[in-house]
């Protein structure tokens, strides 16, 4: 019967080794207490997270084109001046298959919990950026 002891001491020369272990040695030797303070996000100013406040339009739903011309709904999330948190009904939906949103023209960002953030190619207007807009 094959033994992992046996293969062990053939791979190792059958010397006594010290544990293997996946920590660092630095971290377990003694350190020199750190004066660390800590913040929330509530703490912190939206201008220092993100590119441009968010809002909600009062129509929430909307179309996205997919780059092969496929229409899909979707529920927006939310909106900034530089792009928008959609999440689509189609679950397994890329964002970088995603050619617009509406009628404009987005590039991929990222995903989130509940769907995508596609960026625009040309920002929103100060002016357009409000309750009333559709995409």
């Amino acid at each position: 019967m094959f033994s992992i002891r046996k293969a062990w001491n053939g791979i190792s020369g059958g010397k006594p080794h010290a544990p293997i272990s996946t920590i660092p040695r630095d971290i377990l030797s003694r350190r020199a207490a750190v004066d660390v303070q800590l913040t929330t996000l509530d703490a912190i100013e939206p201008s220092d997270t993100r590119a441009a406040p968010r809002f909600l339009p009062g129509k929430t739903t909307t179309i996205l084109t997919t780059k092969s011309g496929k229409r899909l709904a979707a529920r927006i999330i939310n909106v900034s001046a530089t792009g928008v948190a959609v999440e689509a009904e189609a679950a397994d939906l890329r964002a970088d298959d995603v050619a617009k949103v509406g009628s404009r023209p987005v590039t991929p960002g990222r995903r989130v919990a509940h769907g995508i953030v596609l960026v625009f190619q040309t920002p929103l207007k100060p002016e357009e950026c409000g309750p009333d807009i559709v995409l």
